[in-house]
């Protein structure tokens, strides 16, 4: 499809529903190709080349990377994956004591080194009709959970919440606290670990009917704005640290994914899967540095 000529300009095109961004030191990006002829863990340089470093398999919907730049991947064979730096799987992880995971989807490392992963709550082909999205996805029966992983052992230490109405994008804030989007209801929540989630933000309509729609994934500037795609819409919710919500940022495609802040600079990344780019936006701040602990191999 071709690009819409749109407010941003893109760092990278012909990529296969590209999600998960993450901004490299070297000024690269590291992204997941989630379309299934590619299913690939992407690197594309500052000048915008892309190079595939490793093929999971499976529909891969989330990325994130730890202190020895391995790369922890969500929804490969409906699985967690650790990569090497080589491109080799080095650990999977398919579920909890408790069964397996249903669609892994985002995930973030957090403060006390533990890695907290988002699964949507049903599976890929349980959601689907053919190649469509089921008429009924609105009030389907979704049991959306958060994990927390212990990336040494690779074991899960607990879930954190279950019965989401498809959990999504993962973020840790300024203040600590675990924040994560919860697509059919429209909301972003807060959560300091220990305690109940809060309601943080209503940044798109519950329930919508008509298509599927809504929260994804997120990334903190330095200042604390939350800045959240809404797929489906064609914008980036910006979110203050009281949860006001802020003018949006209009996105060229209608499917923004996912966001990533530049390491050195105050430019937004924005993954956008009805175009296969990255667009992207200078913004008022840097991003907020992501926890980066050793996994201890």
């Amino acid at each position: 499809m071709s690009r819409r000529e749109g407010p941003n300009t893109i760092l990278c095109a012909g990529l296969c529903e590209p999600e998960g961004p993450v901004a490299l030191a070297d000024g690269s990006v590291a992204l997941v190709e989630m379309g299934a002829e590619r299913a690939s863990v992407t690197l594309v340089a500052a000048d915008g080349r892309r190079r595939a470093l490793a093929s999971p398999g499976g529909r891969p919907t989330g990325l994130a990377i730890d202190g020895d730049d391995h790369f922890w991947v969500a929804g490969g064979g409906d699985c967690l994956l650790r990569i090497a730096p080589d491109g080799r799987v080095v650990m999977r992880l398919d579920g909890d004591g408790q069964g397996p995971f249903l669609y892994p989807n985002d995930l973030a490392f957090g403060p006390d080194g533990l890695l907290y992963m988002s699964d949507s709550g049903m599976r890929r082909g349980d959601l689907l009709v053919g190649p469509d999205l089921r008429q009924d996805f609105a009030r389907a029966d979704y049991d959306g959970r958060l994990f927390a992983i212990d990336p040494v052992r690779g074991t899960v230490v607990r879930r954190l919440q279950t019965g989401l109405r498809f959990a999504n994008g993962v973020a840790f804030g300024p203040d600590d606290a675990l924040y994560y989007t919860e697509t059919l209801t429209g909301r972003i929540y807060r959560q300091e670990i220990g305690l109940a989630p809060e309601v943080f933000a209503q940044v798109s309509e519950e329930d919508p009917a008509d298509r599927f729609r809504g929260p994804d994934g997120m990334a903190f500037d330095a200042d604390g704005r939350l800045f959240c795609a809404i797929y489906g819409e064609g914008r980036v919710a910006v979110v203050d640290g009281s949860g006001a919500v802020l003018p949006a940022i209009a996105t060229n495609g209608d499917r923004p994914t996912n966001v990533a802040f530049r390491v050195r600079d105050a430019e937004l990344l924005i993954t956008e899967v009805q175009f296969g780019t990255i667009e992207r936006v200078a913004a008022a701040a840097p991003g907020l540095p992501l926890h980066l602990p050793s996994s201890g191999r």
